[in-house]
Parts: C-alpha cells; structure tokens; sequence
C-alpha cells in the first residue's frame, strides 16, 4: 500500500531526494535472526574485525579465484626439481638463497599457501628485492600445485558428477517464484457487479 499511495510528506527524503518511509524496515529489524542486534546504537559500536588495508589493490584477505581443475601433483612444467638441481637453476644465487628456494618448493601448495610464502619472502630480513622478486617467480614456476577438489563427495566421484551437477542445477531454485505486482497492488479489492 505504501509503495502505490503517493507520499505526502516531503520530510522523510535520502540523500537523492527519493521519499524513504519511516519504520520501512521494521519487520527485517524484528526478524528473530536479528533478535540480538542492537539496532539504536549499531553506529556508534566498534566492529568485531577491522581489516587492515594497505592500498585499494590490497586484496589478501580474499581467497585467490583460480579456476577449478584437476591439477597433477606436479609442476606445471612436468619436471620436479632436486635439491641439486635448484643449486644448478640458482647458480647465479647465494647459497643462501639457493636453501631458501628448495625449502619453499618442498611441499606442494595451494593459493592460501601460496600467498602465505610471500608474506614470508616479503617479510624476510636477509634477502635483496631482486632475490625476493625471483624467488616468488622461481615458486610459482618449479612448485608444486596442490590438487584442488570439491568439497563435496559426490562431486568428487568422476562416474556421477556430471549428473549431480545437472540435478542441482535443475532443482536449485524450485519453490521460488517471482511475480509481478498487480497494478491496484494485492490489497485492492474487486468489485463485482
């Protein structure tokens, strides 16, 4: 009814200009999910986690979203390196240096651990840029990617996959409708003659 009755009052406006009915959201607000929720002082209480942004590009609080696949407990280039040959690759490196890359290859990785690395090689006191630089390179080009699977069990089977995937799909939204509005609104009444 509000939203088809014509606003009389030209006190209650945003910022825009748009007219903005008093207690509009009440019944989100007494939504028993909210039972808790201190509505009058929600803006003057400090937030349970601040985060902590260097820059409007810093994105490390966020997962990384690489593409699902299958990838092999390999490098991507299909060759495992030894601690000799990273000595052989680095030669140009400090010993130093060359410890550090073996280490950091040593165990395959996904993209939390992978950004876990860099803070670490960021981090660390006795490397140059240069040598952090190209450690972060030599990782991602000689390590190893861990295998990313679904979480779910049922997606992890290769014979039914396919088929639960299209289940779900088919059914993800049944119950849900969305109808428009009558243009009298559903409160006005027919009349019969």
């Amino acid at each position: 009814m509000k939203d088809c009755g014509q606003p009389d009052s030209s006190r209650y406006r945003d910022f825009f200009g748009r007219h903005v009915f008093p207690d509009d959201a009440e019944d989100i607000k007494s939504h028993r999910w909210f039972k808790n929720v201190p509505w009058d002082r929600l803006q003057t209480i400090a937030p349970p986690f601040i985060p902590h942004v260097h820059s409007a590009e810093d994105t490390h609080y966020f997962d990384e979203s690489d593409v699902i696949e299958d990838w092999s407990k390999s490098s991507p280039s299909g060759v495992l390196l030894t601690p000799e040959d990273v000595r052989q690759v680095l030669h140009d490196f400090e010993p130093r240096v060359q410890s550090q890359a073996i280490k950091l290859i040593e165990s395959p990785f996904d993209s939390t651990k992978l950004r876990k690395m860099d803070r670490q090689i960021e981090e660390s006191q006795e490397l140059r840029l240069e040598e952090k630089e190209m450690l972060k390179h030599f990782v991602r080009l000689y390590g190893q990617k861990d295998r990313k699977r679904p979480r779910d069990i049922l997606l992890r089977d290769q014979g039914i996959k396919d088929g639960v995937m299209d289940i779900r799909k088919k059914t993800a939204f049944v119950g849900y409708t969305w109808r428009r509005m009558r243009p009298g609104g559903y409160t006005a009444t027919r009349i019969i003659d």
